[in-house]
This record gives C-alpha cells, sequence and structure tokens, in this order.
C-alpha cells in the first residue's frame, strides 16, 4: 500500500454530509492551502528531482512514440464514448483532448511505481533505464498541449450558458 491512500481513503469520507458543513468548511480552509501552496509544489519539485532530462537523447524515438500513444489513447478513450453518446465530432474531439491536461494524475502513478522499484533497471536497458523520466514528460508534454490544442479545436465555438 503506498502512503497516498490512507489521506486519500479519509478524505472519501471527510464530506458534508459526514461531518456536517460548517466543520467541512473549516477543515477545507484548513488544508486547501497546505495542499495547493505547500505539499503539491514539493510533490512536484521532487518528481522533477528524480527526472533525467537525458531521456530526450537516450530514447528519443521511444519518447515521441509514448507521446503519440498517450494522446491518442486520451482522445479515443474520452473521445470515442462522447461521439457514440451522440455528441458532434467537434464537442466529442474537445472532450478527448481535454483528457490529456490530467497530468497531475499521472505524475501520482508514476510516482508510486517509482517508490515501488518498478524502474529499476539491472540489466541496463536504455529504455527501462529512461521509462521514468519518458512517462513523466510525456505526461508533462500532453498536459502543456492540452489547452493549445483545444483553443485551435474550439476556434469560432460560442460557450452556451
Amino acid at each position: 500500500m503506498h502512503f497516498v491512500l490512507g489521506p486519500f481513503m479519509a478524505g472519501l469520507f471527510f464530506e458534508p454530509g459526514q461531518v456536517g458543513a460548517d466543520a467541512y468548511e473549516r477543515q477545507k480552509s484548513i488544508l486547501e492551502p497546505v495542499t495547493l501552496g505547500i505539499l503539491g509544489p514539493v510533490f512536484f519539485a521532487w518528481i522533477g528531482m528524480q527526472l533525467d532530462l537525458g531521456a530526450f537523447f537516450a530514447v528519443p524515438w521511444f519518447l515521441a512514440g509514448l507521446v503519440v500513444i498517450a494522446f491518442l489513447g486520451k482522445l479515443l478513450g474520452a473521445g470515442l464514448p462522447a461521439l457514440w453518446s451522440g455528441l458532434g465530432r467537434r464537442d466529442a474531439a474537445a472532450i478527448g483532448v481535454g483528457m490529456g491536461g490530467r497530468g497531475a494524475v499521472e505524475l501520482v502513478i508514476i510516482s508510486i511505481a517509482l517508490t515501488a522499484g518498478v524502474f529499476e533497471n539491472p540489466q541496463g536497458d536504455p529504455i527501462v533505464g529512461n521509462l521514468f523520466s519518458a512517462l513523466v514528460i510525456t505526461a508533462v508534454v500532453t498536459t502543456a498541449l492540452t489547452p493549445v490544442l483545444l483553443r485551435l479545436l474550439l476556434v469560432g465555438t460560442r460557450v452556451q450558458s
């Protein structure tokens, strides 16, 4: 079990219906600044400290393929069901592209794998040795591309209120 599961489970049970709206808002006002102002940035700094930018040069084709596969997986994994549910192509594509912005979730999963030793590389394989960095770079690239692609995709559309 990973250390994030305990706080996650506590958060699931700490909701207004269980603890009361006032207690919930009080605790939220205490925890939110700590989480967003301290713990979140420390987590992302820790991920950055583990990153080896040499992956760009060690396995460039693998990295490029991983970015393409990750982005297509999100696009198709969310876009096709949206299309099948009756949304138009542009709206379905926007939903699929919008999934590219979920990099923080990926980084949490990658960090769990790192601490579990999944990325250890006793044989010295260049792909396995750079897999952690390639996955982090992929999460960052897909997250960074999402707003740019959404803007291009949704240019000329109006938001309905």
